[in-house]
């Protein structure tokens, strides 16, 4: 009668234990031997905040308001023209047809003077003040870097923690949760009052 392997099993898991403990000693070994990454130092700039609290910017749009003052003066002078021949043509005869169709055509031609003069004025306004922020942001960048290299930061976002989920359709709804970066950050590794400092300080000293 030939005898059962009955051990055979056991052995052969005895053995896999075995090699799997020693696998995992060597693996632990072997990571504990890497050496390990330095956490890396990351901070937050409200950049819409930044510009709008900047000196230089509140500087710039005076002269902007004094541009558009003019622009909206001349629209004015038009539109009190217009007001003064409406009035005109409401106290003329009824027979005084050559003089009717004068005041019209004179309105007419106001009408699409003022409609074309606001439409290049707005574009103006437009690339005028896309002209001011170009140049802002690129100092924005500067003093981003300056204070990072300042405070120690590697790595620095931007913030967008205020911006809000719209209510609407469910594609309006998922682009504005995809185009979100920051789900929580803590206010402690804000430095966008630090950068708006940095960048106060260099236009009050006149540096560019």
């Amino acid at each position: 009668m030939q005898r059962k392997p009955i051990h055979s099993s056991v052995v052969v898991l005895a053995c896999l234990s075995v090699v799997g403990f020693v696998g995992w000693r060597a693996g632990a070994e072997s990571a504990g031997s890497k050496i390990v990454a330095e956490p890396t130092a990351v901070a937050l700039v409200n950049v819409e905040r930044a510009l709008n609290e900047l000196e230089e910017l509140k500087a710039l749009n005076k002269s902007l308001e004094v541009r558009a003052t003019g622009r909206q003066d001349k629209l004015d002078t038009l539109k009190k023209e217009q007001e003064s021949l409406q009035a005109e043509l409401a106290e003329l005869p009824s027979n005084n047809k050559e003089r009717q169709r004068e005041i019209r055509a004179r309105m007419f031609e106001l009408n699409e003077t003022i409609k074309a003069r606001y439409n290049a004025y707005q574009t103006l306004i437009d690339i005028e003040k896309g002209e001011i922020i170009a140049p802002l942001y690129a100092k924005l960048l500067t003093a981003v870097q300056e204070v990072s290299v300042k405070e120690g930061y590697e790595l620095v976002l931007f913030d967008d923690r205020s911006l809000q989920i719209p209510n609407g359709v469910q594609s309006v709804v998922n682009d504005a949760i995809q185009q979100k970066s920051i789900l929580y950050a803590s206010n402690r590794i804000d430095i966008t009052d630090q950068v708006v400092l940095q960048m106060n300080n260099k236009f009050q000293a006149g540096a560019d």
